[in-house]
């Protein structure tokens, strides 16, 4: 009987542990605030955190404020699994990521326009064009394909269906017909042509290459470069000849304009001026693809918290 008893304990323990391990493995344990409200987690990435088109500016603009340990850290393609393993409830990701429809999340509204426009578009040296007369004709047929769901469906297939950049670059450039048979070989100077290392500007980055290319334009592969901290030098020393850059970081970040611009045409035509009169830098015709931050949320967390919107979440963190 002692020994039942003895047994019975131990069961009676190890069950009771591992109930304890399962419950602290759910939202409740780790959010549940102090009136019977769950906080939100977000995760962010430090950037994000810091610069005033970011968090900072968010916070103030809609009145609420993230505290620290509501607040994780990380590289935005890790928001995606954090948001649909439950870790956290918001994340910050960008407008035209492909793993957002697939994922079946949901952009929260920013119903008071605070994010800038982030149109991107071909940003060339000028000596180049003087040397290539044609050539921005030639880049010019792809931004205007580039709408908001195009530019969103080709990362997708990047991102989530796995195709390389240079094979996604090379279906659209065939798809919209875009390629010539038996160009004339061009005289003069390699095209070098860089992006940045994420999917939709390698994506891009390729389809410039392969379309000069077809076109008869030597050019040099510099894609996945570096960010616009790496790229703006080289641009403007000559390193490189063409990048595809976006208005709203050539106006928050190079410019350092400190109003935020919701209006496409407006911010390119403002950068378009800038660079040209400051740098000899020519921006050609824009995308109207908009790669502007976001947030985002599962859409099941979100029908069951009832937001839509920026304004329904300050609302509720505030409640």
């Amino acid at each position: 009987m002692k020994k039942k008893k003895i047994l019975l304990f131990s069961l009676l323990t190890v069950t009771l542990i591992f109930t304890l391990v399962l419950s602290g493995c759910t939202r409740d344990d780790s959010q549940e605030a102090e009136n019977g409200k769950e906080t939100i987690r977000m995760s962010t990435t430090i950037d994000f955190m810091e610069r005033e088109d970011g968090l900072p500016g968010l916070e103030e603009e809609y009145g609420f404020e993230f505290n620290d340990d509501e607040l994780n850290t990380m590289q935005t393609g890790l928001s995606y699994e954090a948001l649909d393993s439950g870790k956290v409830d918001v994340a910050v990701g960008f407008a035209t990521d492909g793993r957002i429809a697939s994922m079946n999340l949901r952009i929260l509204e920013d119903d008071k326009g605070f994010f800038p426009v982030y149109n991107p578009a071909p940003t060339i040296r000028k000596e180049i064009l003087d040397k290539y007369p044609n050539l921005a004709s030639v880049i010019n047929k792809l931004p205007t394909l580039l709408d908001q769901e195009t530019q969103t469906e080709l990362n997708k297939k990047s991102d989530v269906d796995g195709l390389e950049p240079e094979k996604v670059a090379q279906d659209f450039l065939e798809k919209n017909d875009l390629l010539i048979d038996n160009a004339e070989k061009k005289n003069g100077p390699e095209i070098t042509v860089a992006s940045k290392p994420w999917t939709e500007q390698l994506i891009l980055g390729q389809m410039t290459i392969k379309l000069l290319e077809n076109h008869g334009y030597s050019v040099e592969d510099r894609t996945s470069l570096g960010e616009t901290s790496v790229l703006r030098p080289a641009i403007e020393s000559g390193e490189i000849d063409i990048y595809w850059e976006y208005t709203g970081t050539t106006l928050m970040t190079t410019m350092g304009y400190e109003e935020e611009i919701i209006e496409s045409e407006e911010a390119y035509q403002k950068v378009k001026e800038w660079d040209l009169e400051n740098n000899n830098i020519v921006w050609l015709d824009y995308a109207e693809a908009n790669n502007t931050f976001c947030l985002m949320m599962t859409e099941e967390r979100a029908e069951e918290l009832e937001i839509e919107t920026i304004s329904d979440l300050a609302e509720y963190i505030n409640r």
